[in-house]
């Protein structure tokens, strides 16, 4: 059986096709470009980012290391215009996309798709940690390395094809397996912040993106002007560090509004909701399955109970919640995933 297998340069795709020869498989190993190599030399990178050159020359090395064929893709101009452009014009609108989750489904899982039908391929793999069994997703066994949240946005039909190796393991045992086998990225960090704003500085990604930043009022519940922004764009719902402005107590961001370019501010417990709209649905079981469930609005968020009716397009939290509009909610029911979607802007949908 012939399995193409998506390798990052990192050490859970490294195992994933280790671990896959070794099982006799016909292992193609495909490594994808997101951003030019020239790119990530302006940067002095403070914590490792996925799609970097490292990553492409370490794809390389342990490909040969095991003894399977690599391609490496050129994915730029999908990259730019469907992962990119999304997270630039989501904050233009006053939103916080998540580009992780949006791209595993418009650039990962589609280009294994294509590829993989290009090589003819029977299976492609990744080295996410969760659990697929026909066709159909669970949580990983090491709740902490989860990463069924970020396959919530791919389609079904993606998941019959899809083999995980590492997804039942325990992260410690795979950079054993890596470390025994001399596979190089053994103790090689995991990706941290978005790739395509390696030092973090959100500004300095808009200004050289053409976003206009303008200061503006910052304001408190009742509408008084307490402060000023500095672009509304910089600012997320639920963000505390960075707001410029000194009340005397701990205040967050509540509300994010491009028209007026205004930000409005309140104490942590303006955030809770007990419900929200979901758009972009990715229903991966029947809505009947939703009527009461769980799910987890946010990577690290806990997992709380909730019922959604993909009717209506409204979730119900049996506990408060901070939905952040623009983040992926995944609905999970005895840690099998049943698909997602992303939260909306209660005046907005």
């Amino acid at each position: 059986m012939k399995v193409l297998v998506a390798m990052s340069g990192g050490v859970d795709s490294a195992v994933s096709a280790f671990l896959l020869k070794e099982a006799g498989y016909d292992v193609v190993g495909i490594h994808f470009k997101m951003e030019d190599d020239l790119f990530f030399s302006k940067y002095t990178l403070k914590k490792k980012v996925c799609c970097s050159p490292d990553d492409t020359m370490d794809a390389l090395k342990i490909s040969k290391k095991i003894g399977i064929p690599l391609d490496v893709v050129d994915l730029k101009k999908e990259f730019r215009e469907r992962i990119i452009q999304t997270f630039l014009d989501g904050y233009k609108s006053g939103i916080t996309p998540n580009p992780c989750a949006w791209c595993n489904k418009k650039i990962k899982f589609w280009a294994l798709e294509v590829f993989g039908d290009k090589m003819g391929s029977d299976k492609w793999a990744t080295g996410h940690y969760a659990i697929v069994k026909e066709g159909k997703v669970f949580m990983a066994n090491e709740i902490k390395k989860d990463q069924s949240y970020f396959l919530s946005l791919v389609e079904k039909k993606f998941f019959d094809r899809l083999i995980l190796p590492v997804g039942e393991m325990q992260k410690a045992d795979v950079r054993q397996i890596a470390i025994k086998n001399d596979l190089i990225v053994g103790t090689k960090p995991d990706s941290q912040d978005v790739c395509f704003i390696p030092d973090g500085d959100l500004g300095n990604f808009f200004r050289s993106n053409g976003v206009n930043l303008r200061a503006g009022p910052v304001m408190d519940l009742d509408g008084n002007v307490i402060g000023q922004h500095e672009g509304y764009q910089m600012y997320a719902i639920g963000q505390r560090k960075g707001i410029g402005i000194a009340t005397g107590e701990k205040v967050y961001v509540v509300d994010v509004d491009p028209l007026k370019n205004t930000i409005k501010v309140g104490k942590k417990s303006d955030l809770f909701k007990n419900h929200s709209y979901v758009k972009d649905l990715n229903l991966l079981v029947d809505k009947s399955y939703f009527l009461d469930c769980e799910c987890k609005v946010r990577s690290t968020a806990p997992i709380v109970k909730c019922s959604f009716d993909p009717e209506t397009a409204i979730v119900h939290f049996y506990e408060p919640v901070v939905p952040i509009p623009g983040q992926i909610i995944a609905f999970y029911k005895d840690k099998a995933l049943l698909g997602g979607g992303v939260l909306a802007k209660m005046d907005t949908y």
